[in-house]
């Protein structure tokens, strides 16, 4: 049963400001050097993209145009007449002082393997540029939907580290505050180049616990909470106030197998095991209120590259897990641990204690070390996670393969090629030189072929414990004109208080 606490209202929750409730704050606020969709949240109000992403997935001119010149060269043109919140002009040199930014190997950002194969980048007049790559880059217009534009005069001035707290944009809000744990406020750029925006002021509060967000849901604190826990969805749309709003999603969960050394896991058929002892369809029922689908792949059919042989979900067959772990050596099980966060994703805690149970009934006893997603999220993207396994999601923003198979499993094991990437445990040479290769190739026909090559061996080697494909709940106050998009990018521009 759902017990809700009223809350007192706050005085800003009300009239023409948006407040959004997330499950977790924002670890920082430079656009560029963050993995996680709720910073992105708050950041895609304070700053545009070169190219923006739109809902269906395609990606159109927004900052600027590029134009492929020849397989290694690409013309940009800037958007002409936009300003940054602090006055400065957007214009050609400032876009080479992001590229240059991102391309810095004494400073990497976390986007900047992204823009890996660009070779050089030159000014050639007020508002255009000429990109040179050292191999085609086929990749080109969907990466520069992560080109997030940040103002140089302003981070020369101030540093890095102060931008990350005290951001300055072109986009269709201005920060005010960030009070960490508890708020980030912004208010409406009234000089937005596409157009006023129409809400006045956005707030975002973190909030970890699923029955807090909908009790301030509920008494009108908040206007928009992700993860609505699925048990109160019938309270929400009953509520006269309040109504829930699904999308399929992007996003992918699973467990992460760290596979190096010579334990349990680094065994293919232990992971295999694991994987055939996992019901994902009772977890998806019994735990996500039938708010998921399973997958038997890293990829979802949002995806380019995605192959629906290969993305079977693994059949719940317990006794088969038993005969792998038997074949393996393990006839009587092993011990392992697992990190999970906790209010990140859907009843995330829940589903990780659900795959410990159900581990344990072929004999393969987890320990579960539930984190605060900041320190959790830390330690797994500067690869300290101090467990042997850990849950996860990844939302594929960029709609395509790459994005999931390069960034989260390429091995670094091909010669000539990139180091291990910062999510990937697993090491497969042929795997590798597949997924290497499709990042040059300009024919989708081909690069389709590769990747189904990539899913191959992905399915052979079950690095991770596949789990299913996330149907996004959202829970939304009656006054506000909003639909949720697959990408989970919660958009205020594209909102309306309706009064």
């Amino acid at each position: 049963m759902l017990v809700f606490i009223l809350a007192v209202l706050p005085a800003w929750a009300a009239g023409d400001t948006l407040v959004i409730a997330q499950g977790v704050d924002a670890t920082t606020l430079d656009p560029v050097n963050h993995q996680e969709t709720p910073t992105g949240n708050v950041t895609a109000q304070i700053f545009d993209n070169f190219y923006r992403r739109t809902p269906d997935g395609k990606y159109e001119p927004w900052l600027g145009e590029a134009k492929a010149t020849s397989d290694l060269t690409w013309e940009l043109t800037v958007r002409q007449g936009v300003k940054f919140h602090n006055g400065e002009e957007l214009n050609a040199e400032v876009i080479k002082f992001n590229f240059d930014r991102l391309l810095n190997p004494d400073k990497p950002l976390k986007y900047s393997t992204y823009f890996k194969p660009i070779k050089s980048v030159e000014v050639t007049g007020p508002y255009t540029l000429k990109v040179t790559t050292e191999k085609p880059f086929p990749l080109f217009l969907t990466r520069l939907t992560y080109f997030w534009v940040v103002p140089k005069q302003y981070i020369e001035e101030k540093g890095d580290a102060y931008f990350a707290n005290h951001p300055v944009g072109t986009g269709p809000y201005k920060f005010v505050r960030w009070v960490k744990d508890q708020e980030i406020v912004l208010e409406a750029n009234e000089g937005y180049w596409a157009g006023k925006p129409k809400i006045k002021k956005v707030v975002f509060r973190p909030i970890p616990e699923a029955s807090s967000r909908v009790a301030e849901l509920m008494t009108g604190g908040v206007d928009i909470i992700t993860n609505l826990a699925p048990e109160a969805v019938a309270v929400v749309n009953g509520s006269g106030v309040a109504e829930a709003r699904t999308v399929p999603s992007i996003r992918n969960i699973f467990v992460v197998l760290d596979v190096k050394g010579e334990g349990p896991l680094h065994d293919p058929k232990v992971r295999q095991a694991l994987n055939y002892a996992v019901d994902k369809k009772s977890i998806i029922e019994h735990v996500l209120g039938g708010n998921g689908v399973p997958v038997g792949c890293p990829l979802n059919p949002y995806i380019f590259g995605y192959d629906e042989a290969l993305c079977e979900p693994f059949p719940y067959d317990p006794e088969k897990a038993k005969q792998l772990l038997a074949e393996a050596g393990y006839p009587d099980g092993f011990s392992f641990t697992m990190g999970s966060p906790s209010g990140r994703y859907l009843n995330d805690r829940q589903v990780a204690e659900a795959i410990v149970g159900q581990l344990a009934k072929v004999g393969v006893k987890v320990e579960l070390r539930v984190q605060e997603w900041s320190s959790y999220v830390g330690q797994i993207l500067e690869r300290k996670i101090p467990t042997d396994a850990w849950l996860i999601g990844w939302g594929n923003a960029q709609f395509d393969a790459d994005n999931t198979l390069f960034t989260l499993l390429y091995g670094g094991t091909v010669e000539g090629g990139p180091p291990q990437t910062r999510f990937s445990y697993w090491a497969d040479p042929a795997f590798d030189k597949v997924v290497l290769e499709a990042q040059s190739v300009v024919d989708q026909a081909k690069r389709q072929a590769l990747y189904k090559q990539a899913l191959e061996r992905v399915r052979a080697g079950a690095p991770w414990i596949f789990l299913y494909e996330q149907e996004d709940i959202y829970g939304v106050n009656k006054r506000v004109k909003w639909q949720p998009r697959p990408d989970e990018l919660i958009w205020a521009f594209d909102a309306e208080i309706v009064k």
